[in-house]
């Protein structure tokens, strides 16, 4: 069983400042580009665990690193989720 830090450090790429424009410029998982605030919005929006995990397919590790992220980074995934709302409203 891994602890909520490694399954981030393993599944999440976060940004680092970086000019190339093929990166992505938030926090996503490793691999399929799927930004964490994406996940966890669904995820809040009343999507159980496992359809969550269907939706974006998610490993149940994936999902559960960016769970321990959002946990880590809730006003600033929140933040980034109302923006987008409030864009498409």
């Amino acid at each position: 069983m891994f602890t909520a830090e490694e399954l981030i450090q393993h599944y999440i790429t976060q940004p680092h400042g970086t000019s190339d424009p093929t990166l992505r410029k938030e926090p996503s998982i490793r691999d399929k580009g799927t930004p964490i605030w994406v996940i966890v919005g669904y995820y809040l929006g009343g999507h159980s665990y496992a359809q969550t995990a269907a939706a974006f397919a998610l490993t149940d590790e994936e999902l559960q690193a960016a769970l321990g992220y959002y946990a880590q980074h809730k006003q600033a995934i929140e933040q980034r989720i109302n923006t987008s709302e409030s864009a498409v409203v």
